[in-house]
């Protein structure tokens, strides 16, 4: 098999009816995907020690694959973990109330909506009148995939939530707004901006249409992947391969969940090898890149005795998007799913048992299925080097985060999309957040020449990150495609340059931009003046 062509939609998905929209839609989930892969290659240089450029983690966009290469899977339990590991004591049921609508410390981390829902799957629970539950919906789809939706059609993105959710589902009910209520727009298309935690999409009980927990996102599970790729040994030269073990001492993840320990731990253990380093591999995310949904098991699960003749427990799992497994394939794609018994039946979700338990709560049932990703291992090139764990950085290297127009940036940290612009075209206010900079660092777009940056504000945000306002302009004749973004400081202290931060694109592919407006930044706020950045604290997985 040759180099992939293209990154695939999850779940082979095709969301859209028109097609140079669902071709328009594939280049850009393509470039995402490539842009997520590119900047994971590069490790973390400017946090950590000993996180070396990866590479055991390949780009299938400039690898071959020979044929009959056949992928990994690698699974775990939908259920939070972290509920079971920190509230050990409360009782099962407490734990799956925990589960469902979130545990009793207003502190407990990741914050935000969903946010305790951490394994990559993510639910929403509707109760009939007298409290029994009729439906379960679970989604394992990534936020980044209905940023790109809505960037192509909005109108797409609002058809597919009255599909899921509600036909009372109105498209200004997915706007993001501004401290004033009004809509922010996206200076790109000339439209408002989707708001991922909008109300049909951000509680446990009106929906559950993608996954909106903090680490929940699809960029967070392919950096975690590749991380994962660098053997550690201990101060004894000992390999470390406990999973609990690998997680800290790489610095990767969230130690106590289920999936990014058994992540980290299988990839590692593809790279070491059975036996020793030369029986290792290579690896990547198999495509299409995503997190999937698994087939319960229903061993466990009791119908009451009205239930119909010859019913099955499994009649009642629907899935609705992505599909179930085909030949040869070894991971359903599954990527939303309801349980749901029809009303006519006579008998509820509620009154069906899992060991003996009546199904109170959704989270019941996460305890009966997985979530899977498949990896793809090719042969290594070379055997591996080891390294100590990473730690503390002799000295924090200045990084970039996220460079879009200042209304924009709350979505650069929800979307992980980059900032695109036109030849022939100036953009003032342009957000650029970044960690460990000082105010006259040295800010340089690389690969490709026709750009030139302006530095026009600067604002300390506190815990060692900054706030710059820039200048874009881009030449007439500037090259199209990405630019990567390096930070120099006085010192000239530098890591890597941030790849694809930047791109420019053919006239005519983004709306014509409004002439800018001056603004100013407030002293120690991090608002700017009229507008809430809408900046997550911890953006960063």
């Amino acid at each position: 098999m040759p180099q992939l062509p293209q990154f695939d939609p999850p779940g082979y998905q095709n969301d859209f009816p028109q097609p140079e929209e669902e071709k328009a839609f594939r280049t850009r989930w393509s470039d995402n995907i490539n842009r997520f892969t590119e900047q994971t290659l590069e490790n973390d240089p400017w946090s950590s020690s000993n996180q070396p450029r990866l590479t055991q983690y390949y780009n299938p966009l400039n690898t071959d694959i020979p044929d009959g290469t056949q992928g990994a899977e690698i699974q775990w339990t939908a259920f939070p973990n972290r509920i079971l590991i920190t509230y050990p004591s409360v009782g099962q049921n407490n734990q799956w109330k925990y589960a469902d609508e979130g545990p009793p410390d207003a502190n407990y981390p990741p914050g935000g909506d969903r946010g305790w829902q951490d394994e990559y799957c993510e639910w929403s629970v509707t109760r009939n009148a007298e409290g029994k539950i009729v439906k379960v919906m679970f989604t394992c789809e990534n936020r980044e995939y209905w940023y790109t939706l809505w960037e192509i059609n909005p109108d797409n993105v609002l058809r597919l939530y009255q599909e899921l959710v509600s036909s009372e589902v109105k498209l200004e009910d997915l706007y993001l707004r501004d401290d004033s209520g009004n809509p922010v727009i996206d200076p790109a298309t000339g439209k408002p901006a989707y708001n991922d935690l909008n109300q049909w999409n951000s509680t446990t009980t009106n929906g559950a249409v993608h996954l909106i927990s903090n680490p929940n996102a699809l960029s967070a599970e392919i950096f975690l992947a590749g991380q994962a790729t660098v053997l550690r040994k201990d101060g004894t030269g000992n390999p470390i391969t406990d999973k609990n073990q690998l997680i800290n001492c790489s610095r990767y993840g969230t130690a106590n969940r289920n999936s990014d320990p058994t992540i980290g731990a299988a990839v590692n253990a593809l790279v070491r090898g059975i036996g020793g380093l030369n029986t290792g591999v290579q690896i990547s995310l198999e495509n299409p890149v995503g997190l999937y949904i698994q087939e319960p098991s229903f061993d466990t699960y009791q119908l009451p005795l009205n239930a119909p003749s010859g019913a099955q427990p499994s009649d009642f799992w629907k899935v609705i998007r992505g599909r179930k497994r085909q030949d040869g394939e070894a991971i359903d794609y599954i990527l939303h799913a309801v349980y749901e018994v029809p009303a006519e039946l006579g008998f509820t979700v509620g009154d069906i048992t899992i060991n003996g338990f009546n199904i109170e709560y959704g989270s019941q049932i996460t305890q009966t299925f997985q979530i899977a990703l498949a990896g793809l291992p090719l042969p290594p090139v070379s055997v591996p080097e080891e390294f100590f764990c990473a730690g503390p950085p002799t000295k924090a290297l200045p990084r970039a985060f996220a460079l879009r127009e200042i209304e924009m940036l709350s979505v650069a940290f929800r979307s992980n999309l980059n900032m695109r612009i036109e030849p022939g075209t100036t953009v003032e206010n342009v957000a650029l957040y970044t960690a460990a900079s000082v105010e006259d660092v040295k800010i340089e777009l690389v690969e490709g020449t026709g750009i030139t940056v302006e530095k026009t504000a600067f604002q300390d945000q506190g815990n060692g990150e900054q706030l710059f306002l820039l200048k874009i302009t881009v030449a007439a004749d500037a090259p199209l495609g990405n630019r990567s973004l390096l930070l120099t400081n006085p010192d000239s202290s530098h890591g890597s340059a941030i790849y694809g931060i930047l791109e420019v694109v053919k006239p005519g592919t983004l709306a014509q931009r409004p002439k800018a407006i001056a603004r100013t930044i407030l002293p120690q706020t991090g608002i700017l003046q009229g507008k809430a950045t809408h900046l997550p604290r911890n953006f960063r997985y």
